[in-house]
């Protein structure tokens, strides 16, 4: 039995959240943390969805959790329409829809008494640490000047 949920907490700063059943959810993973989260379900679910996400502005802060596995810190990036997919009702509304969410993950500037400085390295050129010379050494505090 696995541990993980089956569903996608969306939460805002002030603790207010969003729970959407995983079938609902299709979740992309692009370069530089972007993650598209795509919700196809009922309208009504989904215009739920759209009313909670639609208060947020561009770069504001959320928080997703994915089945449980923790609080993934992102900016607010992109919301699109619903737009109406499968069967109609009698009223011409379609049954189903679909909407796509982007957010870009938070990423933590690096500490910089934890990076490594380069700039009095005897392997350092021009700035630039040039640690790739197959040596049994893998780090510039393993050469002496």
């Amino acid at each position: 039995m696995s541990d993980i949920a089956r569903i996608v907490i969306f939460k805002k700063e002030n603790g207010e959240e969003f729970i959407f059943d995983d079938k609902y959810v299709q979740i992309t993973s692009l370069e530089n943390k972007m993650m598209i989260f795509k919700f196809e379900a009922s309208q009504d679910i989904l215009k739920e969805g759209a009313e909670f996400f639609s208060t947020f502005n561009t770069y504001e802060q959320i928080k997703v959790d994915i089945g449980g596995t923790g609080d993934i810190p992102c900016y607010m990036k992109s919301l699109s329409p619903i737009v109406g997919r499968g069967p109609k009702k009698t009223n011409g509304e379609h049954l189903n829809g679909i909407f796509t969410l982007s957010l870009q993950q938070i990423v933590a500037a690096p500490d910089p008494e934890e990076e490594h400085n380069c700039l009095n390295c005897a392997l350092s050129q021009n700035g630039v640490c040039s640690i790739k010379d197959n040596s049994e050494k893998t780090t510039c505090d393993d050469y002496k000047k």
